[in-house]
């Protein structure tokens, strides 16, 4: 808390001072009575002051959505009443006011609580933080000023607000837990596969009774299993491209965040994998408390580049279950990032690389030096595409303009090719 006399009072009190001594040295009455007053009132305010304790709490919702209005609630409490309270709040580039309302001047009764709300926009996802609340006091006639910082900013955690519920990975193995998954396999389901002649075994709730009856004698019919997978989604934090806004990791953070929660939907196990500059891993579980953990470990990504991208044997990936498929969202920026994959492969792992095509993020070119550098960049990036292909890497690119329904599409026509 800081606390300081105006400068009003200073003025105030200075002055009359002044004319007293000038009005008794010169003789003149007259001033004298004029200054008394100023002397007087700076007196009896000094003595009558009590210097408030405000206390604020500044509240704000867990989570949220990109887009979304919400309020920031500023509770303020005193023991001594505050005639004139003056609030200002600092806001970070991502939390966009409404009207421009970043400053409030209210009154608190002394000993109740007074609630403001400042009403600002979710312009980004990710985890936003409110600035600091400066509040500053001041009684009735302005003479003294109590000033304090609101330091305790609650985190906001901004989702993304896209339509990609809907994509769904389908891994290549799939284990014999309940899923959405349809299996290649025969067996308890509800997707028709085929009637065959009934063997011994075969349950008597899958005998086709009009089949039966026609063909004079027993048929069953078979269906295919509804079963789930594991996934693991590798994300390339190692660098970055674009403007704020529309940068690669961002997009690939938004399609894993909703290629994620569909496939929790899906009763599938998901994994993340965080590779830049440091590794975040978090294994292939279940549940929504588990969907809470990865979402909260994307919103919280950040770009932190380094001298050389980690290499396959520091990835915690070698006690993985078999049949775990493993998509990577990258742009294949960077050469060493762009070999992952292809390692992963050769160690028998299922890889699926969902290429965040760079394209779009590249600046505009002015000159002929720029146009070829353009051009040789597209070029490696090209031939780190065809050696992750060659070495039986699914690649499939997603450009900035696609839903990301697309090369998921996609995604499912390769894999069932090259099964």
């Amino acid at each position: 808390m800081n606390r300081q006399t105006s400068p009003r009072y200073v003025i105030l009190l200075l002055g009359g001072v002044a004319g007293l001594v000038i009005g008794v040295v010169a003789g003149s009455p007259a001033l004298a009575v004029l200054a008394a007053p100023a002397v007087l009132l700076a007196t009896i305010s000094a003595l009558v002051h009590t210097w408030p304790d405000v206390e604020l709490d500044l509240q704000a919702p867990g989570r949220a959505v990109e887009g979304d209005l919400i309020d920031l609630v500023v509770t303020v409490e005193s023991l001594v009443g505050v005639p004139w309270l003056h609030l200002e709040l600092e806001l970070p580039p991502d939390l966009e006011p409404i009207d421009g309302i970043q400053r409030a001047v209210v009154a608190v009764p002394p000993g109740r609580q007074v609630v403001v709300k400042f009403p600002v926009e979710l312009k980004q996802w990710g985890v936003s933080i409110p600035g600091r609340l400066l509040a500053t006091a001041r009684d009735p006639l302005g003479m003294f000023v109590s000033s304090t910082v609101h330091t305790a900013r609650p985190a906001i955690r901004v989702h993304p607000r896209d339509g990609n519920r809907r994509s769904v990975v389908a891994p290549a193995r799939l284990r014999p837990r309940v899923g959405d998954h349809r299996s290649r396999r025969h067996g308890e389901g509800s997707d028709f596969a085929e009637v065959r002649p009934y063997r011994p075994g075969d349950p008597a709730r899958s005998v086709n009774w009009r089949v039966s009856a026609r063909r004079r004698e027993p048929w069953v019919t078979v269906r295919h299993p509804d079963q789930s997978g594991d996934l693991v989604f590798v994300l390339d934090t190692f660098c970055d491209l674009g403007t704020e806004g529309n940068r690669l990791v961002q997009r690939a953070v938004r399609a894993a965040m909703g290629l994620a929660e569909s496939n929790l939907d899906a009763h599938d196990r998901v994994g993340l994998l965080d590779v830049g500059r440091h590794i975040r891993w978090f294994r292939p579980r279940l549940g929504r408390l588990h969907q809470a953990r990865l979402f909260d470990a994307l919103l919280e990504t950040q770009v932190e580049p380094g001298l050389r991208a980690p290499r396959v044997e520091q990835l915690p990936l070698h006690d993985l279950d078999a049949g775990t498929m493993i998509v990577m969202l990258t742009g294949l920026a960077d050469d060493n990032m762009a070999r992952l994959p292809g390692e992963l492969r050769k160690r028998g792992s299922e890889v699926v690389v969902l290429e965040v095509v760079a394209d779009d993020h590249m600046p505009t070119v002015n000159n002929r030096i720029e146009v070829a550098a353009a051009r040789i960049w597209r070029l490696q990036r090209a031939r780190r595409r065809r050696n992750l292909i060659s070495h039986g890497v699914t690649v499939v690119p997603w450009s900035a303009d696609q839903p990301l329904d697309l090369p998921v599409a996609a995604m499912a026509r390769r894999e069932v090719v090259t099964r």
